[in-house]
């Protein structure tokens, strides 16, 4: 009788056992399952932060389509907004974006910037211009994640009014060399290939080619010394 009960205690110790150990390791799976959903939820975060802050540089291009390359139109444009333009994610999040633009203020030389090959000739001038994005990401109304990028563009006088010539992720590496260059300086990979003509039309209706191509050097101020972005 007495290894009757004894027996029967031992099973329930080994149940009590197995119950204590099943339940550590329910407990592990759940802070395992936890901890990725929070890390899924981060990225997905900055990730929305990251298209929000191209979302401003596209903004701004889509204004300088608007104004035919009008810089000066745009920034009034921009000013009456105070920069910002808001993107709804779904109903709870919303991602806010602030816009600020660089021009650029001609040098003799140095400065931290220098665009090779812009055209020049009147009638078809364009000019380099800096776009500072800067992004949050709203969840209940509570900010969860922030990026921030920079964009060079060139600005020309025909469509599409605009090209990208470089970009940096502020979440990157810093220190990315700029094209900096119509034409694709130091044969950057991510070099703009478009390049600016301007030709005349005589009397025959020929085209008789019009190019002023010079380079252009000029400072935002940065700290990386020449060439890099921002």
């Amino acid at each position: 009788m007495r290894a009757g009960y004894r027996g029967r205690g031992i099973a329930l110790v080994s149940v009590l056992l197995a119950t204590i150990v099943l339940l550590a390791l329910i407990g592990v799976l759940v802070e395992l399952a936890a901890l990725q959903l929070q890390r899924s939820t981060a990225q997905l975060r900055s990730l929305e932060a990251l298209a929000g802050a191209d979302a401003g540089a596209g903004w701004v291009r889509g204004l300088l389509a608007k104004q035919k390359g009008d810089v000066a139109a745009t920034v009034a444009k921009l000013g009456s907004v105070h920069g910002e333009r808001r993107f709804i994610i779904d109903d709870r999040t919303y991602v806010l974006t602030s816009v600020s633009l660089t021009q650029a203020v001609s040098l003799p030389s140095g400065g931290d910037h220098v665009d090779l090959n812009l055209e020049e000739y009147p009638q078809a001038a364009e000019q380099p211009l800096q776009v500072q994005a800067s992004t949050t990401v709203f969840s209940d109304g509570v900010p969860v994640s922030h990026r921030a990028s920079t964009t060079l563009l060139r600005v020309f006088p025909a469509w599409p009014y605009s090209d990208v010539v470089g970009y940096i992720d502020d979440a990157g590496p810093v220190g990315i060399d700029s094209p900096g260059d119509a034409a694709g300086q130091t044969a950057a990979p991510n070099a703009s290939e478009l390049l600016i003509n301007a030709f005349t039309v005589d009397a025959s209706g020929d085209k008789q080619p019009a190019s002023r191509f010079a380079p252009e050097h000029w400072k935002d101020n940065n700290s990386q010394g020449p060439g890099p972005l921002p």
